[in-house]
């Protein structure tokens, strides 16, 4: 059972390597610290807890037992999820009617990119894995976090869709001679109390009752799975979920069988009528379905009375698969579908490719599009079905698209939709991620990555059709963009024609009643054209006779955002809305619209609970930014859930959170962020050196339209004077993604020797014999400058450590930077990017210099004799300061080779360059965004809560001194080893004695009122006693 720390090896060694020889380092110096910290998450010693709790007759343990565990609050806030997953839509009412009404998808992988810890926890990494197909997924299989750990993120966004996800994996595979086996787990696991009773069942629902998880899931490819107790002892898993009320819990499993052949396999695996066991995937055959899914569908019927649970295993790191198979006979066509891949990268999210952040965010979205509704991305022009031609990837540069001759799963499975109840709906078409938060179209927030931030997602991706027909039509594409936004950090973009006749995008299947008077529509939309024009858009509803309701947007004034209320002529109090879209109709033959709000609302009116508890723990300070963790409670009371006091979002009243931010008690508010969970990371508050930050959050209610008072916690800041200088980023990061498999040896074998140019005014003579030491993979070179004129040529040579006799850990290895991508950029029209395409590609505008490597090849020459590339400076190039990069990614993982953010295993390094030259300069690409300072949010109410006078208190403290840690201003404190492991909790603390804890770097996190900060401190080894020399009698000697 692997213990999952967050205070990764690679962040402690890093400030261990930047300490001083002082046994204290200044208070406020937390840059090196971890943003979240799970190591107390270790499945087992999460069911050992809950176990003793459970014996003294409660559900779930107090705060201070999880602190002794070291599990803190602010770290439970995101793993915690207090989203309902209230169920789908009917689905006899399907689009595609050949399909079996009851058959789901698994998506039995992992979210993003590495494993365990902060991977798909909020972040301020905008190119990240926003999964957006809930609309066909049954359940979410988490592969990449042990069991009790998967984002509460992502939790709320699979419920907000009805869909389930698992707390995690066990993985147990000794196939091939691996270690890994279950025979620690079963002996556990199967351990009886006094009564003959499984002694963590109990345990283990409760657990998973009171995160708000939906199960657990195997990958038990080793013996055992099939011994008594183990069966029982997961029987008893499903009995005690259903006597809680946990409906929707599920256990899943896949062993090395692709097909169960009698009853009794049956019961192992999946169950009989008496109960459940388990959700099976059927291990795939040579990587493809099963050969036996009819004989297994007959199977489960017999032992189950259905297909429930029981779904045809697929490895997805090729889509050409037999399926051709999966509607065979009657009995397959009711096998559910569960797609695999893999360990620590989701396939779909690693074969997707771009030239740039948006670009690859952009065709993720296509690719999970071709993957669902079929290469032409309309669930109702599908390409045939073929086990051929379904390819992931294509050369670069090709006009061929990746799965574009894919039938996509919509042919096998129905589309799913939570969207029933009562009005109202709303969504700002948020994936969960964005290069900037707006409100209102204007920034007010830099790059963030949040998937409880995601809104339900559309049921059609993409229904375009003639108007209230299904009768398919090309005159109008719809697709998510990150190029504008309304609220958030995307919007939904319509282009193509406007025609008399119309073209309807039909984008929620729905159930809504009309529960109060008054229904209207409120949309926002942005043409980008000056002046007054015709919108040519509508919004349209469904009504439960069939009949279609459109109400016109109107014109819309000006370039930027604007937002519009319209009524909903025709909808009455007591309909029922059965489908919502949006109709182009006008005369446009270059049609374009941004939408980056929808809602359809009535009277109705709901107060939201109030904010409580507000606490911010600060991460990151410098003199001229915050970055701060930041959770809260809701004044209300548990109700389905009581026991295990985990209180739903719509028990509260609450749809969502939204975070704000002041500069002083008076000054102006903006929203910096919105959540469903019950904490959030706020990234990079740019401050000077006399602000006051507050931050603040506010409950919405589900009405959308009213607001709890706003809760503020006045964040004191650290002493200005000691604080380090923040880190300009004029450029956008380039650095090796910690989580990718292999960092360590990437860490010794991956780095670039020598950099040279000629023909250049001052040339780059660059070379080293040893890797970066801070284990970023990103070497800052803007110390050596590359001077060049406009209409040069220059000559680049970039040469890579030969790893040919490499080593690691004891044994031959070869792992250098010659499994990789690699290429080049310099910025010639200034705007501190890097424009993707190659000069060749786009004269007027392109920036890359090279690009070498192929797809899962080597390319040895990277390491023997280099890379040598030759090309001239555009006669434009804007003179001035620029810079010069160089990105190496593996080769293995297409996705990740860009300009800017995350590389994979790789390595990355930058050049200032000078420019000079008489021509005037390239300008950069126009910002179509709105300009100015964004509006205060609506109906700001709510006074201040001062972090418990915490400014009076001063700010927490810790220093050493006569082998003590002295504590100033601390109500509660942790101690962390250097691993990551909790060694001491203290309450009220003045001091501890230091003089039990081995020597070493310490990260001490302190706690006074509702503010938390964090401080490192090294505990030195006592200095030897010196024995006195002996005295020699006198004559001797």
């Amino acid at each position: 059972m692997k213990k999952k720390v967050l205070l990764s090896t690679l962040a402690m060694a890093a400030f261990m390597s930047a300490m001083p020889s002082v046994n204290a380092v200044a208070a406020d110096d937390s840059k090196a610290s971890a943003v979240y910290d799970f190591s107390g998450f270790n499945d087992v010693n999460l069911i050992n807890l809950f176990y003793k709790v459970y014996q003294d007759g409660r559900k779930y343990p107090t705060e201070a037992e999880f602190a002794a565990a070291g599990i803190q609050q602010s770290d439970i806030a995101f793993i915690r999820s207090h989203v309902r997953n209230k169920g789908i839509i009917d689905r006899s009412g399907r689009l595609i009617k050949d399909t079996y009404e009851k058959r789901n998808l698994w998506m039995n992988i992992p979210m993003g990119f590495g494993k365990d810890g902060s991977v798909g926890q909020p972040s301020k990494n905008f190119d990240s894995d926003v999964y957006s197909m809930w609309n066909y997924t049954n359940i979410f299989g988490s592969w990449n976090h042990g069991f009790f750990s998967a984002p509460a993120a992502w939790t709320d966004a699979a419920h907000k869709n009805g869909s389930d996800i698992y707390s995690g994996i066990k993985f147990f595979d000794t196939t091939g001679g691996r270690p890994d086996g279950a025979g620690s787990w079963i002996q556990y696991c199967t351990e009886k109390d006094a009564n003959g009773n499984f002694k963590y069942v109990d345990a283990i629902i409760n657990c998973l009752m009171y995160f708000g998880f939906d199960g657990i899931n195997y990958n038990w490819e080793d013996a055992g799975y099939n011994k008594t107790d183990i069966v029982n002892f997961h029987r008893a898993l499903w009995k005690k979920a259903a006597e809680n009320g946990f409906d929707n819990y599920h256990s899943g499993i896949y062993t090395s069988q692709s097909s169960i052949a009698s009853a009794m396999q049956a019961k192992w695996l999946l169950g009989d009528k008496e109960g459940r066991t388990h959700d099976l995937m059927l291990n795939y055959s040579s990587g493809d379905f099963s050969y036996q899914l009819s004989s297994s569908a007959k199977v489960a019927i017999d032992a189950t009375g259905s297909t429930d649970g029981i779904y045809a295993g697929m490895w997805f790191v090729t889509m050409n698969r037999g399926w051709n198979r999966l509607n065979a006979d009657d009995y397959s066509k009711q096998m559910n579908i569960c797609l695999w891949g893999e360990h620590a990268s989701s396939r779909i999210w690693s074969y997707t490719s771009g030239l740039d952040p948006q670009d690859r965010q952009a065709n993720y979205q296509y690719m999970m599009e071709r993957l669902m509704s079929g290469g032409n991305r309309n669930p109702l022009e599908r390409p045939a079905v073929s086990n051929s031609g379904n390819d992931w990837e294509v050369e670069r540069g090709s006009s061929n698209k990746p799965l574009q001759g894919f039938a996509g799963l919509a042919t096998w499975i129905p589309e799913r939709s939570s969207i029933f109840g009562n009005l109202p709906f709303g969504t700002n078409f948020s994936l969960g991620n964005g290069d900037r938060y707006a409100y209102k179209g204007k920034k007010t927030a830099g790059k963030w990555y949040n998937m409880a931030t995601q809104d339900v997602v559309p049921t059609y991706r993409w229904l375009v059709v003639k108007p209230g027909t299904q009768t398919v039509s090309t005159d109008v594409d719809a697709t998510f963009t990150h190029a504008d936004q309304y609220i958030g950090g995307s919007s939904l973009l319509l282009t193509g024609k406007a025609t008399a006749a119309g073209t309807d995008v039909v984008l929620y299947k729905t159930d809504l009643n009309v529960s109060a008077g008054n229904p209207f529509a409120k949309i926002a939309v942005k043409s980008g054209k000056e002046g007054t024009n015709a919108s040519s858009l509508y919004v349209i509803v469904q009504k439960a006779d069939g009949s279609w309701v459109e109400a016109p947007v109107g014109n819309v004034t000006g370039a930027n955002w604007q937002e519009v209320k319209v009524a909903l002529n025709g909808v009455s109090k007591s309909d029922v809305i059965k489908h919502i879209g949006l109709r182009v109709k006008g005369s446009d033959n270059a049609y374009k619209m941004y939408v980056g709000k929808l809602e359809i609302n009535d009277d109705v009116k709901a107060t939201p609970a109030a904010i409580k508890n507000l606490t911010v723990e600060v991460k990151e300070e410098t003199k001229t930014s915050l970055t701060a963790k930041v959770f809260w409670g809701v004044d209300a009371k548990a109700q389905k859930r009581a026991a295990w006091d985990l209180v739903y979002n719509d028990e509260a009243n609450i749809d969502h959170f939204e975070i704000l931010y002041k500069n002083g008690e008076n000054g102006k508010v903006s929203e910096v962020g919105r959540t469903t969970t019950w904490a959030t990371l706020v990234n990079d508050i740019q401050l000077e050196a006399t602000d006051e930050p507050y931050i603040g959050v506010r409950s919405v209610s589900t009405d959308l339209k009213t607001y709890s008072s706003v809760e503020w916690v006045k964040v004191t800041r650290g002493d200005i004077a000691s604080l380090p200088e923040a880190n300009p980023e004029s450029y956008p990061i380039s650095q090796m993604n910690p989580d990718c498999d292999g960092a360590g040896i990437a860490r010794q074998q991956r780095y670039v020797t020598d950099v040279t140019t000629t023909g250049a005014d001052q040339n780059l003579d660059y070379h080293t014999d040893h890797p970066v030491a801070d284990g970023s993979q990103y070497d800052d070179q803007t110390a050596r400058v590359l001077k060049v004129k406009q209409g040069q040529k220059v000559k680049l040579h970039v040469k890579c450590f030969d790893s040919s006799n490499s080593t690691w850990e004891g044994s031959k290895k070869v792992d250098g930077l010659r499994y990789c991508f690699a290429g080049g950029w310099i910025d010639f029209n200034g705007d501190y990017n890097f424009y993707p395409k190659t000069m060749k590609e786009d004269p007027a505008n392109g920036e890359m210099l090279f690009f070498a490597g192929t797809i899962r090849q080597a390319t040895p020459q990277f390491e023997t004799t280099g890379i040598d590339c030759e090309f001239t400076i555009p006669s434009d190039a804007k003179p001035g300061s620029s810079r010069l990069r160089i990105v190496f990614s593996d080769a293995w993982f297409a996705g990740d080779f860009l300009p800017s953010g995350l590389h994979n295993k790789g390595f990355s390094m930058d050049f200032s360059v000078e420019i000079t030259g008489n021509n005037p300069g390239r300008k950069p690409a126009a910002d179509i965004h709105d300009q100015g300072v964004a509006d205060e949010p609506e109906n700001l109410t709510g006074g201040v809560v001062d972090a418990i006078n915490s400014a009076s208190q001063g700010v927490s403290k810790v220093e050493t001194a006569d082998g003590k840690f002295n504590f100033q201003n601390v109500e509660k404190a942790w101690v962390y080893d250097a691993s990551g492991v909790l060694v001491k909790y203290l309450v009220n603390p003045t001091s501890f004695d230091a003089q039990q804890l081995a020597s070493g770097v310490y990260l001490v996190k302190m706690q006074n009122g509702n503010i938390i900060r964090s401080q490192k401190l090294v505990k030195k080894k006592p200095l030897p006693t010196l024995k006195p020399l002996p005295t020699l009698p006198v004559g001797e000697g």
